[in-house]
């Protein structure tokens, strides 16, 4: 009987596998060409991230991860996306399933250590986990390009400025896929090294791509110590104020009206107060409006006319025939500013082409820069 019932149920069994089988085989994902495959559409969603358009990236990893299921770059490419979507959550569980899938590639291993360097503001732990896994990629292949790049960028944002400086170099001499980008951060972190911010406020702005007024404001205060020029200043010219004269003709009328409760207030206020930015007291400075490489100027141009007394630093230049500039005429409001800034070596317009493109904006390396050089032609120390 029970022989009976077992060679009944064999044939059912069968048919249950072929069945399944064939079910599965129906719904599994097939490439609609040669170039619909897993690779090519995960090297499309790295250039939709370095683009920032990460609903693209998601599509493109999603896609490649639909066309095979262990393919562990598109786990660490999801990782990334929602790294930049703050999903921190999702982040850490994309970049561990990534980690699994390729502990032993050094290639995963190093976008894992990206899904943990985007996370950096929102996990205090992030870079030993960064640092961990770039080491374990360094050690299945030593010299690794993609990992020495991103360790670069460990160094850079936990504002080891050397450290990154010299991990770029050997980036850009690898003369790889991370080369044009390693060049870019080169720049960056040498000019923050000559820079040599001092503050934690200078360390953190001198990585903004764009500052912004505040920003300007907060690193005038801390980097340049506005006070203590002010203290150092020379006589001023004739009809103009001194900078007590100033700050008591505003001492009455309190800040620009949007400065308070700004987190930059302090800094906005005494910048008011001396005059050296638009932003009188009861007038609006605009805390959170980006500045360009003209207004930026202007600043430096109004600090150099009060701390020198010289009144006409702020005419000398206008009416220059030809302009020195390609893309900025000398009747330009701005442009005696420019002129004075290039002159004096505080920021530069372009060595190849002439152009200062004044409405550029600008950087917190370049701005920590000139304030650097601007404090070491008034021989200051601080």
């Amino acid at each position: 009987m029970k022989k009976m019932i077992k060679s009944v149920q064999r044939p059912a069994l069968y048919l249950v596998v072929f069945y399944t089988v064939l079910y599965l085989s129906a719904c599994a994902v097939k490439p609609a060409s040669e170039l619909d495959n897993p690779e090519y559409h995960h090297k499309a969603g790295m250039r939709h991230v370095d683009m920032r358009q990460y609903e693209d990236a998601m599509i493109s990893f999603k896609r490649a991860v639909e066309l095979d299921k262990k393919f562990a770059p598109a786990y660490a490419g999801i990782g990334i996306v929602h790294a930049n979507l703050t999903n921190k959550k999702e982040a850490k569980k994309y970049a561990a399933k990534a980690e699994g899938l390729g502990s032993k590639d050094a290639d995963v291993l190093t976008l894992c250590a990206r899904v943990w360097i985007d996370l950096r503001g929102q996990d205090k732990k992030w870079h030993k986990s960064a640092e961990k896994l770039l080491k374990k990629a360094m050690k299945r292949e030593k010299n690794h390009e993609g990992a020495t790049y991103y360790t670069g960028e460990m160094y850079l944002y936990r504002y080891m400025f050397s450290e990154a400086e010299n991990q770029f170099r050997l980036v850009v001499e690898m003369k790889g896929q991370y080369s044009r980008p390693a060049d870019k951060m080169w720049q960056t972190s040498q000019k923050i090294v000559r820079a040599m911010p001092g503050t934690a406020m200078g360390k953190k702005v001198a990585l903004y791509e764009q500052i912004t007024r505040a920003d300007l404001a907060a690193l005038m205060g801390e980097e340049l110590k506005i006070s203590v020029i002010m203290e150092k200043r020379t006589t001023p010219a004739s009809g103009f104020q001194t900078p007590n004269q100033i700050r008591s003709t505003a001492a009455g009328s309190g800040g620009p009206s949007d400065s308070k409760g700004h987190w930059a207030e302090t800094w906005i206020n005494e910048l008011s107060q001396y005059g050296i930015m638009e932003g009188v007291p009861g007038q609006p400075f605009y805390p959170d409006e980006p500045v360009n490489r003209a207004e930026y100027c202007m600043a430096i141009q109004r600090l150099l006319t009060i701390v020198t007394g010289d009144a006409g630093l702020e005419m000398r230049y206008f009416g220059e025939t030809p302009s020195r500039f390609q893309d900025v005429p000398s009747s330009h409001p701005g442009y005696n500013a420019m002129a004075l800034c290039a002159e004096r070596g505080f920021i530069q317009a372009d060595m190849i082409t002439g152009r200062f493109d004044p409405t550029k904006p600008v950087s917190g390396a370049d701005a920590l820069l000139s304030i650097r050089s601007f404090q070491n032609a008034l021989r200051m120390t601080f």
